[in-house]
């Protein structure tokens, strides 16, 4: 599993617990027990003469995802976060960014700019999409150049960054009628 978010790994399944460490957003752990909304961790990443696997502790299961689950959920920790061109943080982040910054979490590197992701990533025929595949846009349409980029989470449902209309914060929503004419292609990291 990995943290969606940065969040305490506490010395026991309590919030009043001692904090013995941090995780930030994509980090890994090893789950070992259940505790109500609890478990027990180790994390790897953080060597601890306390256990030979990496730093324990106690985290919250609400802040953590499956690994193939853990990028649209870090997305997703930019609700409402406003739109800002060339934003890469929760103070203000494009759409390309909101992508980068998601991938990058867990440590999949992927390029800063859609078109350049549109480019790298694997093609994914449109209509076979799943969560976490990533759907681009061309203002001018088809073999045009890559002018927007979001996550798929659900059939027809965008979790994106808009920089134009209504909306200028990452929201997850159906997919907009303005945007349909402009879907392009989707791809997969």
């Amino acid at each position: 599993m990995r943290a969606i978010r940065a969040t305490g790994v506490l010395a026991g399944p309590a919030a009043d617990a001692e904090q013995v460490t941090q995780l930030l957003a994509g980090e890994r752990v090893e789950v070992h027990d259940r505790d109500g909304d609890w478990l027990r961790v180790t994390v790897p990443g953080q060597w601890s003469s306390k256990d030979a696997m990496g730093y324990p502790g106690w985290a919250l299961a609400a802040d953590l995802a499956h690994d193939e689950d853990s990028v649209v959920e870090i997305a997703r920790t930019y609700l409402g976060t406003p739109y800002v061109w060339g934003g890469l943080t929760h103070d203000g982040i494009d759409c390309s960014g909101l992508v980068h910054a998601s991938f990058r979490a867990v440590g999949t590197a992927v390029p800063r700019d859609a078109f350049d992701q549109a480019a790298t990533c694997q093609p994914v025929e449109l209509g076979s999409e799943r969560p976490g595949d990533l759907w681009f846009f061309a203002k001018d349409g088809p073999g045009t150049r890559i002018t927007h980029v979001g996550f798929v989470t659900a059939p027809g449902v965008l979790l994106h960054a808009p920089d134009s209309g209504p909306r200028r914060y990452v929201v997850e929503e159906e997919l907009p009628e303005e945007r349909r004419p402009t879907l392009v292609a989707a791809g997969r990291f």
